[in-house]
């Protein structure tokens, strides 16, 4: 090979020899050439059993995964609460929830008996009881049989519809309260269609069957007719039925106005056992880091700024370290002052409340509604949604 002196500094460079020509190669020119021209391979589908492996693989994956995940409910043991149940109260404007929630709470010994009780008791607002109508939702429990039935008397308005979605996301069933004249009303169908679109538990009360001219077949007949025309289920269009008074107390599971007292009880405690008896019990994980979804608020002189809502897993207790946020933002700290169970008609002091029970808290100056509450870990729920 040609060596070429280059200038200082003095080196001595190899010039690399030529690639050989591909016309010196002819084998190889013809190995390339045929390669370029060769079809390519046909590709062979995977056996049955094959195919069958790959799915069982990657579904136990898919498996382990689900099993890992915390957020997966069917994954973890949840605890029924049978001492618990959760309930609204939902119906048309003036169709008598708050009269008949009056002589629930009559009923079960809420009130002394040398205490004065006003008229509509549950109407706390001024406005309401002007208007004799529920603008905001109210919280009360009364205690039947060893079992504590948390009562939520909702607006039956739909211009209040947020307030009725909001407390759907905190009950297991509902109580349709139909006129026994009148029936279904548009605000019932409008809060209906929500609490179907939730799957909750529905119980009809068909109230005022005491008044003259009342149509409790026709009413049943009509309220049927409205769960088939929103799209409800068999099952839900199985609905069991009370017959009711709320003005007089009584109730029955069976009405007939030729007879006395309507053929009814001379309480309302079909009306109690068929709570119990038909509204799901709550299902929650009582050792799960606490998870408390707010979804309304109260306000208190003293306590200032008092935040409701159900425990959805867990437990929470007076000076608790807590955190405050909402999916996917910035979360910050917090503790629990006060926690208050709705018992009698009063709001009163506990040390702690388990999940699936509804409770109020204090010292949290600045949580607001759709926040979560959470201990331990835990993560917010995806924001609680509703048909339209």
């Amino acid at each position: 090979p040609r060596l070429h002196r280059l200038s200082a500094p003095r080196l001595l460079v190899r010039r690399p020899p030529p690639p050989p020509a591909l016309t010196q190669t002819p084998h190889f020119a013809m190995q390339a050439l045929a390669a370029l021209q060769a079809p390519a391979p046909a590709r062979v589908a995977p056996s049955t059993a094959a195919r069958t492996s790959t799915r069982s693989r990657r579904a136990a994956n898919v498996r382990s995964r689900a099993v890992a995940d915390p957020a997966d409910t069917s994954a973890i043991d949840l605890q029924e609460r049978d001492e618990v149940r959760n309930i609204a109260i939902i119906a048309h404007v003036d169709h008598g929830k708050t009269t008949l929630v009056d002589s629930m709470l009559a009923q079960s010994k809420v009130f002394r008996d040398n205490e004065t009780v006003q008229i509509r008791v549950m109407d706390s607002n001024d406005l309401e009881r002007e208007r004799g109508i529920t603008i905001l939702s109210k919280n009360t429990a009364v205690t039947y049989k060893g079992t504590k039935i948390n009562i939520i008397d909702t607006p039956g308005h739909a211009d209040f519809g947020g307030e009725v979605e909001r407390v759907l996301n905190m009950v297991d069933g509902v109580l349709l309260l139909v006129d026994a004249i009148e029936g279904p009303m548009p605000q019932t169908r409008f809060v209906l269609k929500k609490a179907l679109a939730l799957n909750k538990k529905v119980v009809v009360v068909v109230n005022k069957v005491d008044r003259e001219g009342s149509r409790p077949e026709f009413v049943v007949d009509t309220t049927f007719d409205l769960f088939c025309s929103l799209g409800a289920t068999d099952e839900q269009c199985e609905f069991p039925i009370v017959y009711a008074s709320g003005f007089k107390g009584i109730a029955g599971n069976e009405v007939d106005l030729e007879a006395e007292n309507y053929g009814l009880a001379a309480n309302l405690e079909p009306l109690f056992d068929m709570v119990i008896s038909e509204v799901p019990k709550p299902k929650v994980d009582m050792t799960a880091p606490l998870q408390m979804l707010i979804t309304n608020l109260d306000y208190d002189d003293f306590k200032g700024r008092i935040a409701l809502g159900r425990v959805n897993q867990g437990t929470i207790s007076e000076k608790q370290a807590i955190s405050i946020g909402i999916p996917g933002g910035v979360q910050r700290t917090g503790k629990v002052g006060e926690v208050f169970i709705y018992e009698n008609f009063q709001r009163q002091t506990i040390d702690k409340v388990g999940a699936g029970d509804i409770c109020a808290i204090a010292g949290l100056p600045d949580v607001m509604i759709g926040e979560t509450i959470m201990a331990g870990g835990a993560e917010p729920p995806p924001p609680p949604t509703v048909g339209g």
